[in-house]
């Protein structure tokens, strides 16, 4: 079993190297280390199991004999009053949650996206809070068609106690969702999109300090282009009191800040694109199998990169790097909606993109002398199927990357997105988070036959062909007239990262 340290060096980014594209250095001036060691990561997969962890320590600080001693920190996408215990549960939603933690005289701040289609609605939420003690503001400091894609909760106890829940889950009526992931289930919202697969963890120890920066650091600055505007800045002293050691995970805190001139983070002329440099590092040093879940699995560029010639365009794709992990014989894995019963306008593009990522992959797989295997399948339920809303790469049962960015541009470099890469010295978080999705897709009740990935790769694809269980194969029926088809994908993946050409 390879050593922790031997780990660390194969898997995680040297943020400190420069040269490299994408780049693989940080923003100039962040506090965030290049990983921390000493951590405990738990996994919760799908929505309902991470609400409920929500709303049991939010309830803990409303019932706290001193209120004042805690803080919650909301990073969130789109915020709606989900009901956190499910529609029967007689519970709080989580609006109507995090203002009662704010009226009991906790802190609670609030960084919601200022997105087209969001920005109304973050705004109110932000008054709302601010108007029962709290702290909220509507952030809209990212590139043009961008969003605050950011998705973590960090709970500040007394006695240097600190968690964060971090991964693809918004406090959102579509996230809300059980591993059944059935197709009528009376604990979902009405208002939802129906079944959601999701993935997020739960982390205790010094790698909190780093995610609590990337709040604290976009907070702090300049508070004069965020509405409402911010008043109160959020100290970074608790830096002088490190988390102690609590566990054996080992985490590097990646992100994409996209480069935008004007009404953009002061470090915007420069960016950080960590979390897609890191994608290409895993796949690039993959040996046995790369297994993805994600919710759009675009390649890069339209044309697609991997059909341009030789240079970064193509090289830094992670389609095609995909494509030349396969030729290695990596086998690949990839877990995508199939969004049916989604209406949509622009879904019809994003399965053309799709589709051509996929046929790349499968061409290679199949032609190339001594090829790994490619699988991509999505999930089923009635007539509208699961989203898998889940942002996962797992590699060689070593390294999990997880988080709020989706495989296509947009998360990669423009976006504003937070990711973390996860070793552990016992070497067990990776086999056992694939494990536990496997199983869940599978209706397995053990995980005895796919311990091994090379197995359980025959059974994925297995019942996905007999449709024994959730499981499909993943199939392209459309077809687009290439102009038109490039200039839609130009705003539904647009790109605002460095030099490419």
């Amino acid at each position: 079993m390879p050593t922790l340290q031997k780990l660390k060096e194969k898997w995680f980014l040297d943020v400190s190297l420069e040269g490299q594209f994408p780049p693989q250095t940080r923003h100039p001036g962040t506090q965030i280390q290049p990983y921390t060691d000493g951590n405990r990561v738990e996994p919760i997969i799908d929505g309902a199991p991470l609400m409920a962890e929500f709303h049991q320590r939010a309830e803990a600080i409303i019932n706290a004999p001193d209120p004042s001693q805690y803080e919650l920190w909301l990073a969130q996408w789109k915020l709606t009053p989900v009901q956190l215990l499910g529609q029967t549960s007689s519970a709080k939603d989580a609006e109507t949650q995090m203002l009662d933690v704010a009226k009991s005289g906790a802190k609670v701040y609030f960084l919601g996206s200022g997105h087209a289609g969001q920005i109304q609605p973050a705004i109110t939420l932000a008054k709302k809070l601010i108007a029962n003690g709290g702290y909220g503001t509507c952030d809209r400091r990212f590139p043009l068609y961008g969003s605050q894609h950011q998705k973590f909760y960090i709970f500040r106890e007394p006695d240097n106690q600190w968690t964060a829940l971090l991964g693809s889950a918004d406090l959102n009526y579509s996230r809300w969702d059980t591993p059944g992931h059935a197709a009528d289930n009376p604990d979902r919202s009405p208002y939802s999109e129906g079944p959601s697969h999701d993935a997020s963890v739960q982390v205790q120890g010094p790698a909190v300090h780093d995610i609590a920066l990337s709040f604290a650091e976009r907070w702090n600055d300049m508070p004069d282009r965020t509405f409402p505007k911010i008043s109160t800045p959020i100290s970074t002293t608790f830096l002088n009191t490190p988390i102690p050691p609590c566990g054996p995970h080992s985490i590097q805190v990646l992100r994409t800040y996209g480069i935008r001139q004007n009404r953009a983070y002061s470090w915007s002329p420069h960016g950080e694109f960590t979390i897609w440099a890191a994608y290409l590092n895993a796949i690039k040093k993959a040996a046995q199998y790369i297994y993805i879940e994600d919710q759009y699995f675009y390649p890069f560029y339209e044309p697609p990169a991997f059909e341009t010639p030789k240079g970064k365009l193509r090289d830094s794709d992670i389609v095609y790097q995909l494509g030349q992990a396969l030729k290695r014989g990596v086998d690949v894995i990839v877990l995508v909606p199939s969004r049916k019963g989604n209406k949509n306008p622009t879904v019809s593009n994003q399965l053309h993109a799709r589709g051509k990522a996929a046929a790349y992959l499968r061409h290679i797989s199949e032609t190339h002398s001594g090829a790994g295997r490619f699988l991509i399948c999505h999930l089923a339920a009635g007539d509208v199927d699961p989203v898998i809303h889940s942002k996962l790469m797992l590699v060689d049962d070593e390294f999990t990357l997880l988080g709020s960015a989706n495989v296509c541009q947009r998360s990669m470099a423009n976006d504003t997105e937070i990711h973390l890469g996860i070793v552990d010295a016992d070497n067990q978080f990776t086999r056992n988070l694939r494990l536990a999705l496997w199983q869940e897709h599978l209706d397995l009740t053990a995980p005895d036959s796919i311990i091994d990935p090379g197995t359980g790769f025959e059974i994925l694809q297995t019942s996905a062909a007999q449709e024994t269980t959730r499981l499909r194969l993943w199939h392209i029926e459309s077809n687009h007239e290439p102009r038109l088809h490039e200039l839609a994908m130009r705003f539904i993946d647009p790109y605002q990262g460095p030099a490419r050409n």
